[in-house]
């Protein structure tokens, strides 16, 4: 029979935070600090100062509105086109929106400016994490921990997500410890010290993390998403719901969140749920690895074979390696009584 259990656990989308929080590091301006922003005004062009309209589209990103975070970061971008620092706001605003295809394209223009940018080196590797192809996304990490670090917010948090992505979990939540001693209330670090513990095993602790990060930023969708995960480690899975919803409210295209939910339909037997939710992730990112893999497995145990390999071989197009993909595969040719194909996924998933 298929098999009836979660195909994976909930923290596949447990990364999603990353995505979004290497954007609220400067060197020493924490977003929330520009009092003097006026949400929703045009562009100033008296204070049209490089680093200042960058740290204003920073801080409209951090607070979801994004359409006018952007207008910043072009506003830079018209006459620096190589500002590094503005190209990478504007890439996190854009995967914000849900569009991980061009967020990527730009990080890679930043990296043929500087092939060795920590920023769009983290920043693609946990794109490329989040959407489910972990092999390609070791490579990013892994050259992160290569280069030289400094003492910048933001060096710490690229070392930390590192770290994470390279499930060393107390190195992690080290980095993360770190840019807090300079920037004790940037939201989105202590959403991912929140996840690093709450992956630990530190359920409780994870909490109180997700909990300072909303009361700094009551919009922070991935804040309530990560006091979801927490919540149902505890046991508390109608709350854990309800917490994913509220992140949804927020945030309704959050792919990750999405995602998470879709897995976490799974988990709890409704799989038409589960594959209505990971639909509307693949309406938005036709090729997230993630979202084809719980597609697959909730069409599997519905007794659509045929239908759920496509989603399998799609999946392992994007990460031929993945391990997720290659099991729920295996699962499908035994069903389907290839046992030689089924043994083949068998050895290279135990590598």
């Amino acid at each position: 029979m298929f098999r009836t259990s979660s195909p994976f656990r909930v923290y596949i989308g447990l990364f999603v935070i990353l995505v979004g929080s290497l954007l609220y590091f400067t060197d020493g301006i924490y977003g929330l600090s520009l009092s003097t922003i006026v949400l929703g005004q045009e562009v100033s062009t008296t204070n049209n100062n490089s680093t200042s309209l960058i740290n204003q589209g920073k801080y409209l990103d951090n607070i979801g509105n994004y359409t006018d975070a952007i207008e910043y970061f072009d506003k830079v971008l018209s006459s620096e086109p190589n500002n590094t620092d503005a190209l990478h706001g504007k890439g996190l605003t854009i995967d914000n929106l849900g569009n991980h295809t061009k967020a990527v394209d730009i990080y890679d223009e930043i990296l043929t400016i500087d092939p060795n940018n920590m920023d769009a080196l983290a920043s693609k590797g946990v794109i490329l994490f989040n959407t489910g192809n972990h092999t390609e996304a070791m490579k990013y990490f892994k050259k992160v921990l290569t280069l030289n670090p400094n003492t910048t917010n933001r060096s710490m948090f690229d070392k930390g997500v590192s770290y994470y992505g390279l499930k060393n979990y107390q190195n992690a939540i080290n980095y993360f410890e770190k840019a807090l001693k300079t920037d004790s209330n940037n939201a989105l670090t202590l959403n991912n010290l929140g996840f690093a513990l709450d992956i630990s095993g530190n359920h409780t602790e994870a909490m109180k993390y997700f909990d300072l990060a909303t009361k700094i930023n009551p919009n922070n969708a991935n804040a309530y998403y990560g006091k979801a995960l927490a919540v149902d480690h505890l046991g508390n899975q109608s709350k854990a719901l309800m917490l994913m919803d509220k992140a949804l409210s927020i945030n309704p295209n959050n792919t990750f969140a999405l995602t998470g939910k879709a897995d976490y339909l799974y988990k709890l037997r409704n799989f038409t749920g589960a594959m209505i939710y990971a639909d509307k992730t693949l309406l938005i990112d036709p090729i997230n690895t993630n979202a084809l893999i719980v597609k697959g497995f909730a069409l599997g145990i519905s007794g659509n074979h045929t239908e759920a390999m496509k989603y399998f071989n799609q999946a392992l197009e994007n990460d031929p390696e993945n391990t997720d993909a290659l099991s729920g595969k295996e699962v499908i040719l035994n069903e389907l009584g290839n046992h030689t194909e089924a043994m083949k996924n068998f050895k290279i998933r135990h590598q």
